[in-house]
């Protein structure tokens, strides 16, 4: 072989490749400007993770998508055979080789939170799997910061899981005392994207992540679904939340407010004593502000039929009659459809009830005649509630729809039917004049809805001995106490 002719052709391969490199640096360029244009680059997206990133470099193309599907079937085989450790490593792979691919971070975020911890015993490994699928959520929030999906599942978490399992006395008391402050606090997107406090109740970390959502659909940003018509992409993310016309969504933060109002003036965690008073008017003030403020009941809705294009306030739905009946014909279906739908005439007269002084004052009565009832003092017990019944029907004769609601009925015949077991334990005839006689009548076979109030009726000496075993750590036999007593 000639060496010269060896050495040209050597000479001309490298003049081919530095060609097409040099050919390639307009398109380079074309594309960066496509990507800056369009909010599409990585960084874009997320934050990014310099390992994550090397990592999808190495296992790029069809590698990496055998070597994800290899990665979740070990995963499922770890959780079924219990060996979390390991099914915490391979998410973790998983989530660095599709940063960006949702249905990993919501399903292994709901998987880790709501069937990992149900498989242990202890309530506090049970809360530490819920924590570790909170912040799964949060991490891919973070790798994912357009997408409003992410934030509201991460809300939903703070908000159901720990404040409506069964177990959520004890979840909502280890919230408490979360010494984790990076845990307790969110992100104010409504004061200049600060770090908020260390609240020590999951609702408020709920209320914050839902605005967090909210205020991300509002900015009209999103995992770049209305790019579909411009851009064909592979795996196109599609946003389930917050959609046109999602009233529940936008709901959230003012449930999750009411729901932090309520269980303030509840034993909703073990050990921490209610608060009434101005504490709670507080809370209901906040609750109602959310209810009847621009997040909310003056947020615009479409009037899907209005040829006008008119919008709809359901806060609107509350006006005086005469008020409501000025307003065009097909707004005012909309707006009755929509407040009727999200119960909305309710939730807003609740807050004004409860924050009123009778409402507050009948409250704090009720739990009152309660711990009464429990420790067998039935003369405080039954004066405690007469006062108390006396003053929520003061309240309630200015209140209708919070009058009339179903949950407010079942709610007051059980405080009715409370305190006629008082008079019976004590020997009294009921009074015929007892407000509310007939919801007591009407709900009297019905068992305690809110475990929160039947967990008050627990005898002192059986509530102290499981606060013990939960300082001792044993907080699974604590909580099988509370629960078998509350069956």
């Amino acid at each position: 072989m000639n060496p010269r002719a060896s050495q040209y052709r050597k000479l001309l391969y490298a003049a081919l490749i530095l060609a097409i490199f040099v050919a390639m640096i307009p398109y380079s360029i074309y594309l960066d400007g496509v990507k800056a244009e369009y909010d599409l680059g990585e960084a874009q997206l997320g934050q990014v993770d310099a390992g994550d990133f090397m990592l999808n470099l190495a296992l790029i193309g069809g590698f990496r998508g055998m070597a994800v599907n290899q990665l979740w079937m070990q995963a499922r085989d770890h959780q079924i055979a219990q060996d979390y450790d390991q099914l915490d490593a391979k998410v973790d792979l998983i989530t660095k080789l599709q940063p960006h691919y949702l249905t990993v971070w919501t399903y292994q975020g709901w998987n880790l939170a709501y069937n990992v911890s149900v498989e242990w015993d202890d309530v506090k490994d049970k809360y530490d799997w819920i924590k570790r699928g909170i912040k799964f959520l949060q991490k891919g929030v973070s790798k994912n910061r357009t997408t409003p999906d992410l934030m509201w599942d991460t809300a939903w978490t703070y908000y159901h899981k720990i404040g409506y399992a069964d177990e959520a006395i004890f979840l909502r008391r280890l919230f408490h005392d979360d010494i984790d402050e990076d845990f307790r606090r969110y992100v104010d997107v409504r004061a200049d994207n600060v770090l908020s406090p260390a609240y020590d109740d999951n609702f408020r970390l709920a209320f914050g992540w839902f605005v967090r959502s909210q205020h991300l659909v509002d900015s009209g940003l999103n995992q770049k679904t209305d790019l579909k018509a411009k851009i064909d992409f592979v795996d196109p993310p599609e946003q389930h939340k917050g959609k046109p016309g999602d009233l529940a969504f936008h709901s959230m933060p003012s449930h999750s407010l009411t729901k932090y109002a309520i269980y303030l003036e509840k034993e909703s965690k073990l050990g921490i004593r209610p608060q009434f008073g101005e504490v709670a008017r507080l809370a209901w003030q906040n609750a109602l502000n959310e209810w009847q403020g621009p997040g909310f009941g003056r947020r615009e809705f479409d009037a899907f039929n209005d040829p006008q294009g008119n919008k709809v306030y359901l806060d609107d739905y509350t006006l005086p009659p005469e008020e409501f009946a000025k307003l065009p014909e097909t707004r005012r279906y909309w707006t009755d459809r929509w407040a009727t739908q999200m119960n909305y005439p309710y939730w807003k007269q609740r807050a004004q009830a409860e924050m009123e002084d009778e409402g507050l004052k009948a409250r704090e009565l009720f739990y009152k005649g309660r711990k009464a009832l429990k420790e067998g003092d039935f003369v405080a017990s039954i004066e405690a509630y007469a006062a108390g019944l006396a003053l929520w029907k003061e309240l309630l004769d200015r209140f209708d729809s919070f009058r009339e609601d179903t949950i407010n009925q079942q709610d007051t015949g059980q405080i009715v039917n409370y305190y006629i077991r008082a008079l019976k334990q004590d020997g009294r005839e009921i009074p015929a004049d007892t407000p509310f006689l007939e919801l007591g009548q009407r709900y009297a076979n019905e068992r305690v809805r809110d475990p929160f109030d039947a967990l008050e009726e627990i005898p002192d000496s059986l509530y102290q001995s499981i606060q013990e075993r939960f300082r001792r750590g044993t907080s699974a036999n604590a909580s099988a106490s509370a629960e078998d007593t509350l069956e």
